[in-house]
């Protein structure tokens, strides 16, 4: 008897979770959101939900003044200013219908010192490299019976205040690790990742290297599409800020 009871229990459950798949309530998207996952003090993994910021406008003045590389040439160069040169991959895959992609950035972006001639001085030939800063985020739809049909994870990673001759703060390594990707039966998920610009926060003389990274994501279901998009600026004194 008690197992007759816990088999109609378990049916009646299925049947609501399914019935909450097909309903408007759970294929409609009510918010998207980005927190940043963090150990608490028993060391499990817990969410901080980063709000919504503007990027400064003294930020946006110096990102206007990037121009796009004229080097069509050289595949991996991305964009330059009078100081810098960005390496890399401008824009890649990092998760496609719902999955993360397989070929994830071969090339990390690198923000080094550019020579006399306009070529990049490698990241080989500076010093003083510190060990890669790694933060872990997370991107979450909830629909309106407050269940988070979408999420992924990813790690933004990079290696920061590498210095020619004593001067400078460069940026290399830096990518996007999709780590994990949970998309209910009715939704889809497609992200990419891209180089949005490049600045010097620093002096000519003294360089900080800045890069304004960008994850575009779009989230579809029956019902409706929502695109969104989250913007992190990285430099070479190992600064991450969230917009």
């Amino acid at each position: 008897m008690k197992n007759l009871t816990f088999l109609i229990t378990f049916l009646l459950m299925n049947s609501a979770i399914a019935q909450d798949v097909y309903s408007d309530q759970f294929q409609t998207i009510q918010s998207v959101e980005l927190a940043q996952i963090v150990q608490d003090e028993n060391g499990e993994e817990v969410e901080r939900v980063i709000l919504e910021q503007r990027m400064p406008s003294e930020l946006e003045a110096l990102a206007a003044q990037v121009t796009p590389a004229k080097f069509n040439n050289v595949g991996n160069v991305i964009m330059v200013t009078r100081e810098l040169i960005a390496l890399g991959k401008e824009i890649y895959k990092i998760v496609e219908a719902g999955r993360p992609t397989v070929t994830i950035n071969t090339e990390p972006v690198q923000v080094l010192p550019i020579d006399d001639s306009g070529n990049a001085i490698l990241a080989m030939q500076l010093h003083d490299w510190q060990r890669p800063k790694v933060l872990k985020y997370r991107v979450s739809t909830r629909n309106y019976l407050g269940m988070k049909p979408a999420s992924f994870d990813f790690l933004l990673i990079y290696s920061y205040g590498g210095q020619l001759n004593g001067k400078g703060r460069y940026i290399t390594g830096a990518q996007i690790k999709p780590t994990k990707v949970d998309v209910a039966w009715g939704y889809n998920l497609d992200a990419s990742f891209s180089v949005q610009s490049i600045l010097n926060e620093g002096s000519s003389e003294n360089p900080v290297a800045g890069a304004v990274l960008m994850i575009d994501y779009k989230i579809n279901t029956v019902l409706m599409e929502k695109r969104d998009n989250k913007t992190f600026y990285i430099n070479g004194n190992g600064l991450v800020t969230t917009y």
